[in-house]
């Protein structure tokens, strides 16, 4: 008895499936579009959190010294800055390798050689390269030294040399992932007003016979299986459609990112490998809950005598 009532729900949802076929691939390809834009989302946010990383590693701030400035004094400075908790690391660089760096730097002009050799003394001072544990930081170190008493020691810090990229990549971050947003929530609105219309029509055109088993006698579970199967068929197939889309994006977009980044740091299929199932199982549950909620509210009129 179980076995036949199920036949019929499954049946029942084959039918109206395939009687109503280009509703049903319009739904389907809306809600694919709803999983590639969930995922354009989770793939920028890889991308922008991988961009900071790289920024986190390669950025840093110099504190140079003045000449003058005594290696008690730099310890000192050094000491302090480690204490500071949004400190990652202080290297020291001291004048006589600021000057064979500066040499290197300028092997090739000779103007600038030759005066370093007419000089009698190191015009260079001491070095202090700073690194914080967040990009965010860096403000919050430089205002801790400048209210120190090791303030009159610095000549200078190239903070505001860095400080507007470092804007730049976090706002750029922010601002593509409220775009991501955005447009996650327009598809999945979009998405549950289709599927719903989808199953009105269906339950419209399914009416009468609605209406004769309501008479006999028939479940309300009974009459909005099939709907509510429907509707997870929708969320199954938009995923399987949607999925290898996706890996075609990824696969297409790896190479522009390695070049970008000049290095193969950001692996989004490799990320996407390792996180299929909680990426795609979620995204289908999700989906799919929301779709036969929608389905259940377009239902709900047609079962009342």
């Amino acid at each position: 008895m179980v076995f036949a009532s199920l036949s019929r729900i499954l049946l029942f949802t084959w039918q109206s499936f395939w009687r109503n076929f280009w509703l049903s691939l319009v739904t389907i390809t809306v809600i694919g579009l709803t999983f590639i834009s969930i995922n354009f989302l989770i793939i920028m946010n890889v991308a922008t959190d991988s961009a900071l990383k790289i920024v986190r590693q390669k950025v840093d701030v110099s504190i140079y010294f003045k000449n003058d400035t005594g290696e008690t004094k730099i310890q000192e400075v050094q000491t302090f800055l480690s204490s500071l908790t949004q400190v990652d690391s202080v290297r020291l660089i001291t004048q006589n390798e600021a000057l064979e760096s500066f040499r290197q730097l300028h092997k090739d002009d000779p103007v600038i050689i030759q005066s370093l050799e007419e000089l009698s003394t190191n015009p260079l001072g001491s070095t202090l390269v700073v690194k914080a544990k967040d990009t965010n930081e860096y403000a919050a170190i430089i205002a801790a030294l400048e209210g120190s008493e090791f303030n009159d020691l610095i000549l200078r810090k190239n903070f505001d040399d860095h400080k507007t990229y470092i804007e730049q990549i976090n706002s750029f971050a922010a601002n593509i992932r409220l775009v991501g947003i955005i447009s996650t929530v327009v598809f999945s609105v979009i998405a549950l007003l289709i599927v719903f219309n989808t199953i009105r029509v269906a339950v419209y055109t399914h009416r009468r016979e609605i209406g004769i088993m309501k008479l006999v006698g028939a479940t309300n579970w009974f009459i909005s299986s099939p709907f509510l199967l429907e509707s997870v068929l929708y969320g199954l197939l938009s995923a399987l459609v949607a999925v290898p889309l996706i890996y075609l994006m990824l696969n297409f977009s790896q190479p522009y990112l390695n070049a970008f980044f000049q290095s193969g740091e950001v692996n989004l299929v490799g990320y996407f490998n390792k996180n299929f199932w909680k990426i795609f199982g979620l995204e289908t549950l999700a989906i799919i809950t929301l779709s036969m909620l929608s389905s259940a509210v377009a239902i709900r009129r047609y079962l009342k005598v």
